[in-house]
C-alpha cells in the first residue's frame, strides 16, 4: 500500500518527495535523495495470531538532466528494505519499488520506461491513504516491471497510459493460482475542479491483465478485466471519497468492488474511517462474498516528517480475524 497520498490536488505526477534533499545540482542536472523509516507493531496481517513488529526503510533517487529547453531526461530509483523476517524464507527482504527511466516535456508529459505505477492506481488513491491497510477491494499490480507509461497533467486534467510486456522472468501469479502473469496494460482519466466552497475530482479508470494457463493441470489462458469510477470532495480539513467498480475474470467470475473512505484533520490530529466491499457473482466456487470490512484509524503528527498512528480493521467477511497496527514513521 502507499503511504502517503496528496489528495485533491492534481497528482504529483512530476514532483519529488516533499521532504527530498537535493544532493548534487548545476544548471543542466539535479540528483535529490529521499527516503522514510518505519516501525509498525500488531497484528498486521490476516494470517497473524500473535502480536508482532515490522521494520521497514525505504531510499529512494529522483534524477534529472536537462537536454534542452522542452525536454528533461528523468530517472527514479526506490528500494524498500524489510526487517522482522517477513517472508517465507525468514530473512530480510530487498524489493524494488521503483526503476525507471524516461523523460518529461514541456512540464506537462512524461513517457517513462522500467518499474512504474500502473495508471489503474489513480482510481485507488482516491480510497488508499491508510498507513498499515486499506485497499482491500481492489486487484491491481501496483507497480509492474517492464512497463512503458505516458502520463499528462495540466489545467486539471490527469490522463495516462501504460503497457507493461511479458516477461519469462515475471513470476507474479497476481493471486491466481496455477497462472503466471504476461502482459497487461491499463488506462485512467482525472479531472480536478472547484466545487462551490471546496475542491472535487473525479477519475475513471481501466485496466487488462493476461495470463499463462497451466496444461498440465487443464487450465486455459486467462484474461482479468476491471474498471472503476471515483468522485472525491475536500473542504477546509474533511476529505472523502467514493469508489465503485467491476472485474471479470475470463468471462467466468464477475464481482463488484466499491470503496467508501472519509478523514478529518484538525491542527496535528487526522482520524480516518473507511468501508471496502467485494462480492463476487454465483459461479465464484466458495464465498460470494470476497472483501467485506470496516477501517478505523487515528494519526498524530510530530512535525512534517515524524507520525505515529493507530488502525483497526474490523473483517465482517470473517476470512481471518481482526487487524490493528501501531506505528512511527520518519520522513526524510
Amino acid at each position: 500500500m502507499k503511504k502517503t497520498i496528496l489528495a485533491l490536488t492534481i497528482p504529483a505526477l512530476f514532483a519529488t518527495s516533499a521532504s527530498a534533499v537535493t544532493v548534487y545540482s548545476d544548471d543542466s542536472s539535479a540528483v535529490d535523495v529521499y527516503g522514510r523509516i518505519q516501525y509498525e507493531a500488531g497484528e498486521i496481517r490476516k494470517s497473524d495470531e500473535n502480536f508482532g513488529g515490522e521494520g521497514e526503510a525505504r531510499l529512494g533517487i529522483n534524477a534529472k538532466y536537462n537536454l534542452n529547453q522542452d525536454v528533461d531526461l528523468i530517472g527514479k530509483l526506490e528500494w524498500q528494505v524489510t526487517a522482522e523476517s517477513d517472508n517465507a524464507t525468514g530473512s530480510d527482504s530487498i524489493d524494488a519499488r521503483y526503476a525507471y527511466l524516461g523523460f518529461r516535456f514541456q512540464d506537462t508529459t512524461e513517457l517513462t520506461f522500467g518499474k512504474s505505477e500502473t495508471p489503474f492506481a489513480q482510481l485507488s488513491d482516491y480510497t488508499d491513504l491508510f498507513n498499515a491497510f486499506g485497499a482491500a477491494a481492489y486487484d491491481h499490480d501496483w507497480r509492474p516491471d517492464d512497463q512503458i507509461r505516458v502520463a499528462y497533467a495540466a489545467n486539471g486534467f490527469d490522463l495516462r497510459a501504460a503497457y507493461a510486456f511479458s516477461d519469462d522472468n515475471r513470476n507474479d501469479s497476481f493471486g491466481f493460482a496455477s497462472l503466471k502473469q504476461k502482459n497487461q496494460y491499463a488506462l485512467s482519466a482525472g479531472y480536478n475542479f472547484a466545487a462551490g466552497p471546496g475542491d472535487a475530482g473525479v477519475v475513471a479508470a481501466y485496466e487488462r491483465v493476461n495470463f499463462d494457463g497451466n496444461p498440465a493441470l487443464s487450465v486455459e489462458d486467462q484474461e482479468l478485466d476491471k474498471w472503476g469510477l471515483g468522485v472525491n470532495y475536500a473542504l477546509d480539513g474533511f476529505y472523502g471519497a467514493v469508489v465503485y467498480g467491476q472485474s471479470e475474470q475470463s468471462n467466468t467470475v464477475d464481482a463488484d468492488f466499491w470503496e467508501a473512505y472519509g478523514s478529518y484533520n484538525v491542527d496535528a490530529w487526522t482520524v480516518r474511517a473507511a468501508f471496502n466491499f467485494k462480492k463476487a457473482d454465483a459461479n465464484i466456487i466458495g464465498p460470494r462474498v470476497m472483501v467485506e470490512e470496516y477501517v478505523l484509524g487515528a494519526q498524530y503528527a510530530f512535525n512534517a516528517k515524524t507520525k505515529m498512528y493507530a488502525e483497526y480493521v474490523i473483517d465482517e467477511a470473517k476470512y481471518g480475524e481482526d487487524q490493528y497496527a501501531l506505528g512511527l514513521q520518519y520522513n526524510f
